[in-house]
Protein backbone atom coordinates (compact mmCIF):
# COMPACT_ATOMS: atom_id res chain seq x y z
CA UNK A 1 0.00 0.00 0.00
CA UNK A 2 2.76 2.46 0.89
CA UNK A 3 4.49 1.89 -2.45
CA UNK A 4 1.36 1.73 -4.61
CA UNK A 5 1.32 4.40 -7.29
CA UNK A 6 -2.13 5.51 -8.37
CA UNK A 7 -3.34 8.16 -10.79
CA UNK A 8 -3.71 10.81 -8.08
CA UNK A 9 -0.33 12.48 -7.53
CA UNK A 10 -1.50 14.09 -4.27
CA UNK A 11 -2.23 10.66 -2.81
CA UNK A 12 1.07 9.28 -4.13
CA UNK A 13 2.97 12.16 -2.51
CA UNK A 14 1.10 11.71 0.80
CA UNK A 15 1.90 7.97 0.82
CA UNK A 16 5.59 8.74 0.28
CA UNK A 17 5.61 11.31 3.08
CA UNK A 18 3.75 8.92 5.38
CA UNK A 19 6.30 6.18 4.70
CA UNK A 20 9.18 8.51 5.56
CA UNK A 21 7.38 9.76 8.70
CA UNK A 22 6.74 6.18 9.80
CA UNK A 23 10.39 5.17 9.38
CA UNK A 24 11.86 8.33 10.93
CA UNK A 25 9.54 8.73 13.92
CA UNK A 26 7.47 5.64 14.63
CA UNK A 27 9.84 2.66 14.61
CA UNK A 28 11.23 1.61 17.96
CA UNK A 29 14.38 0.03 16.54
CA UNK A 30 12.97 -2.86 14.50
CA UNK A 31 10.33 -2.71 11.79
CA UNK A 32 8.78 -6.07 10.98
CA UNK A 33 7.49 -6.52 7.45
CA UNK A 34 6.06 -9.54 5.65
CA UNK A 35 7.34 -10.00 2.10
CA UNK A 36 6.68 -13.74 2.81
CA UNK A 37 8.73 -14.99 -0.16
CA UNK A 38 11.16 -13.94 -2.87
CA UNK A 39 9.67 -16.08 -5.67
CA UNK A 40 7.20 -14.09 -7.73
CA UNK A 41 5.50 -17.35 -8.72
CA UNK A 42 4.91 -18.25 -5.07
CA UNK A 43 3.89 -14.68 -4.24
CA UNK A 44 1.38 -14.81 -7.07
CA UNK A 45 -0.25 -17.89 -5.50
CA UNK A 46 -0.33 -15.93 -2.21
CA UNK A 47 -1.90 -12.99 -4.07
CA UNK A 48 0.90 -10.72 -2.91
CA UNK A 49 2.97 -8.20 -4.90
CA UNK A 50 6.35 -8.95 -6.43
CA UNK A 51 9.42 -9.10 -4.18
CA UNK A 52 10.68 -6.10 -6.13
CA UNK A 53 8.43 -4.00 -3.85
CA UNK A 54 10.41 -5.22 -0.85
CA UNK A 55 13.61 -4.01 -2.54
CA UNK A 56 11.96 -0.62 -3.08
CA UNK A 57 10.84 -0.42 0.54
CA UNK A 58 14.24 -1.52 1.84
CA UNK A 59 15.92 1.20 -0.23
CA UNK A 60 13.57 3.82 1.24
CA UNK A 61 14.05 2.39 4.75
CA UNK A 62 17.86 2.43 4.44
CA UNK A 63 17.88 5.95 2.96
CA UNK A 64 15.65 7.33 5.73
CA UNK A 65 17.82 5.69 8.37
CA UNK A 66 20.93 7.24 6.86
CA UNK A 67 19.29 10.65 6.41
CA UNK A 68 18.06 10.71 10.03
CA UNK A 69 21.19 9.09 11.49
CA UNK A 70 19.17 6.11 12.76
CA UNK A 71 20.29 2.55 13.34
CA UNK A 72 17.03 0.66 12.85
CA UNK A 73 16.57 -2.86 11.57
CA UNK A 74 14.18 -4.16 8.97
CA UNK A 75 12.98 -7.63 10.04
CA UNK A 76 11.38 -9.60 7.20
CA UNK A 77 8.99 -12.50 7.76
CA UNK A 78 9.11 -15.44 5.35
CA UNK A 79 7.12 -18.63 4.90
CA UNK A 80 8.15 -22.02 3.51
CA UNK A 81 6.08 -24.88 2.09
CA UNK A 82 3.34 -22.56 0.85
CA UNK A 83 1.43 -23.98 -2.13
CA UNK A 84 3.45 -23.19 -5.24
CA UNK A 85 6.77 -23.05 -3.36
CA UNK A 86 9.52 -25.48 -4.36
CA UNK A 87 12.89 -26.37 -2.82
CA UNK A 88 14.55 -24.42 -5.59
CA UNK A 89 12.46 -21.36 -4.67
CA UNK A 90 13.65 -21.73 -1.08
CA UNK A 91 17.27 -22.10 -2.19
CA UNK A 92 16.94 -18.88 -4.17
CA UNK A 93 15.29 -17.21 -1.15
CA UNK A 94 18.35 -18.17 0.91
CA UNK A 95 20.75 -16.64 -1.62
CA UNK A 96 18.68 -13.47 -2.00
CA UNK A 97 18.26 -12.89 1.74
CA UNK A 98 21.96 -13.60 2.33
CA UNK A 99 22.80 -11.00 -0.33
CA UNK A 100 20.57 -8.55 1.56
CA UNK A 101 22.53 -9.33 4.78
CA UNK A 102 19.61 -10.98 6.57
CA UNK A 103 19.90 -13.88 8.95
CA UNK A 104 16.26 -14.80 9.14
CA UNK A 105 14.47 -14.97 12.48
CA UNK A 106 10.80 -14.51 11.60
CA UNK A 107 9.95 -17.66 9.66
CA UNK A 108 7.18 -20.21 9.52
CA UNK A 109 6.11 -23.31 7.63
CA UNK A 110 2.77 -23.03 5.87
CA UNK A 111 -0.10 -24.30 7.99
CA UNK A 112 -3.46 -24.83 6.30
CA UNK A 113 -6.18 -22.69 7.85
CA UNK A 114 -9.92 -22.89 7.17
CA UNK A 115 -11.57 -21.06 4.30
CA UNK A 116 -8.44 -19.74 2.57
CA UNK A 117 -7.40 -20.02 -1.05
CA UNK A 118 -4.02 -21.47 -0.03
CA UNK A 119 -5.68 -24.23 2.00
CA UNK A 120 -7.91 -25.18 -0.91
CA UNK A 121 -4.83 -25.41 -3.13
CA UNK A 122 -3.00 -27.39 -0.43
CA UNK A 123 -5.71 -30.04 -0.20
CA UNK A 124 -6.74 -30.26 -3.86
CA UNK A 125 -3.38 -29.68 -5.55
CA UNK A 126 -5.08 -27.30 -8.00
CA UNK A 127 -5.56 -23.55 -8.17
CA UNK A 128 -9.35 -23.07 -8.19
CA UNK A 129 -9.26 -20.02 -10.48
CA UNK A 130 -6.94 -21.36 -13.19
CA UNK A 131 -7.47 -25.11 -12.57
CA UNK A 132 -3.69 -25.50 -12.96
CA UNK A 133 -1.87 -28.10 -10.89
CA UNK A 134 0.14 -26.49 -8.05
CA UNK A 135 3.04 -28.22 -6.28
CA UNK A 136 2.74 -28.29 -2.49
CA UNK A 137 5.18 -29.73 0.04
CA UNK A 138 3.15 -31.95 2.36
CA UNK A 139 5.33 -34.61 3.96
CA UNK A 140 7.58 -33.78 6.92
CA UNK A 141 10.68 -34.44 4.79
CA UNK A 142 9.43 -32.19 1.95
CA UNK A 143 8.66 -29.43 4.45
CA UNK A 144 12.05 -29.78 6.18
CA UNK A 145 13.82 -29.73 2.81
CA UNK A 146 12.34 -26.28 2.27
CA UNK A 147 12.63 -24.98 5.83
CA UNK A 148 16.36 -25.73 6.10
CA UNK A 149 17.13 -22.99 3.57
CA UNK A 150 16.00 -20.33 6.05
CA UNK A 151 19.02 -21.24 8.16
CA UNK A 152 21.80 -21.34 5.56
CA UNK A 153 24.06 -19.53 8.07
CA UNK A 154 23.89 -22.38 10.62
CA UNK A 155 27.11 -24.34 10.15
CA UNK A 156 25.25 -27.53 11.15
CA UNK A 157 23.16 -27.19 7.96
CA UNK A 158 26.02 -26.52 5.55
CA UNK A 159 26.74 -30.09 4.37
CA UNK A 160 23.07 -30.91 3.98
CA UNK A 161 22.37 -27.72 2.04
CA UNK A 162 25.33 -28.26 -0.29
CA UNK A 163 24.12 -31.81 -0.98
CA UNK A 164 20.60 -30.51 -1.61
CA UNK A 165 21.84 -27.79 -3.96
CA UNK A 166 23.88 -30.37 -5.90
CA UNK A 167 20.78 -32.56 -6.16
CA UNK A 168 18.85 -29.55 -7.48
CA UNK A 169 21.68 -28.91 -9.96
CA UNK A 170 22.19 -25.40 -8.51
CA UNK A 171 25.95 -25.12 -8.06
CA UNK A 172 25.52 -21.38 -8.70
CA UNK A 173 23.68 -21.09 -5.38
CA UNK A 174 26.38 -23.07 -3.55
CA UNK A 175 28.82 -20.39 -4.64
CA UNK A 176 26.47 -17.62 -3.45
CA UNK A 177 25.73 -19.18 -0.06
CA UNK A 178 29.15 -20.66 0.67
CA UNK A 179 31.73 -18.77 -1.44
CA UNK A 180 34.75 -20.77 -0.25
CA UNK A 181 33.16 -24.11 -1.26
CA UNK A 182 33.81 -25.47 -4.75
Amino acid sequence: MLLYRGKDETTNKAAGEYTKELIANHVSGRLKVAPEHTSDRTLNVMRKPSFSQFYQFKNIFDAENKKNNLNQQLIPYFISSHPGCTEEDMAELAAITKNLNFKLEQVQDFTPSPMTLATEIYYTGYHPYSLEKVYTAKTPSQKESQRQFFFWYDKNNKKRLIAELKRLNRADLIEKLFPAVK
